[in-house]
C-alpha cells in the first residue's frame, strides 16, 4: 500500500465549532432604565403535620386542669387560653420547632393561671394531674369517673368546653398522649387457673434410675 493510500487525517475533525455561526443576540436595556430584578418567591413557613395516633388499643393522656366555681370563670379562663394561643400562633418565623416551643409556652402558662385561679388541691402543682388512663381510680376531691372518661376523649392541645362534675367546672389541657402501658401490661398477663395448668401440663426433668446407670 502506497502513502496516498494511507488513511489521512481530516483537516477538521467533525466535532470542531463552526466559526461561522452568529452570536446570539442578548436584548439590551432601554438607556436610563436599570435593569430588573428577578422576582423571588416568598419562603414558606415550615408546618409540621398533626399526627394523631391510629390505634385501637386504650390511650392515656398527661393532663393539667384549672378547677373553678362557676361557668362564667371557667369560660373566661379557657378564651384566655385560646386567645393566647393564637397569638403564638400568628407570629412569624422559619423555625421548624416553633410549634413545639409554643407548646412549652402554653402549657407553662396554664400552670400559672392554675395556680393562681384554681380551687382545687393541685393548684400547688400548676394543675397537673399526671397521667390519666382507662379505669383509673378516683382521687379524693379531684377526679371522678365522669371526669376521667371526659378527659380520655379529649385531643391534644385541643381546650374543649369546661367540664362540670360535683365539684365545679374544669378547664382541661392534654399536653401529651401514648398508648396507655398499665392496661396493655395487665392484658399480657395470663389468668392464674391457666397459669397453674400450664405448670402441670409442663415436662419435668427427672434423674435416671439407678438401673439405667451407663456402666465405665
Amino acid at each position: 500500500m502506497t502513502d496516498k493510500e494511507q488513511p489521512q487525517e481530516p483537516e477538521q475533525t467533525i466535532y470542531q465549532r463552526d466559526k461561522t455561526a452568529p452570536e446570539p443576540k442578548v436584548a439590551e436595556p432601554p438607556e436610563g432604565e436599570a435593569p430588573k430584578r428577578p422576582v423571588i418567591k416568598p419562603r414558606k413557613i415550615f408546618q409540621p403535620k398533626k399526627v394523631k395516633i391510629q390505634t385501637k388499643k386504650p390511650l392515656e393522656h398527661r393532663v393539667r386542669h384549672i378547677r373553678v366555681s362557676s361557668q362564667e370563670a371557667a369560660n373566661l379562663i379557657r378564651q384566655t387560653v385560646l386567645d393566647f394561643q393564637k397569638e403564638l400562633a400568628d407570629e412569624p418565623t422559619d423555625d421548624p420547632d416553633k410549634v413545639y416551643q409554643d407548646y412549652e409556652k402554653i402549657e407553662k402558662f396554664f400552670a400559672r393561671l392554675a395556680k393562681k385561679y384554681s380551687v382545687c388541691s393541685t393548684k400547688a402543682v400548676g394543675g397537673d394531674l399526671e397521667w390519666i388512663y382507662p379505669k383509673m381510680p378516683e382521687m379524693e376531691n379531684v377526679l371522678t369517673d365522669d371526669l376521667r372518661d371526659s378527659i380520655l376523649k379529649c385531643e391534644k392541645f385541643l381546650i374543649p368546653e369546661p367540664f362540670k362534675n360535683k365539684f365545679g367546672y374544669d378547664i382541661i389541657l392534654v399536653c401529651e398522649t401514648q398508648i396507655c402501658k398499665k392496661i396493655v401490661e395487665e392484658q399480657k398477663k395470663l389468668d392464674p387457673r391457666y397459669e397453674a395448668l400450664a405448670a402441670q401440663d409442663a415436662p419435668r426433668i427427672q434423674a435416671p434410675p439407678s438401673s439405667m446407670d451407663i456402666p465405665s
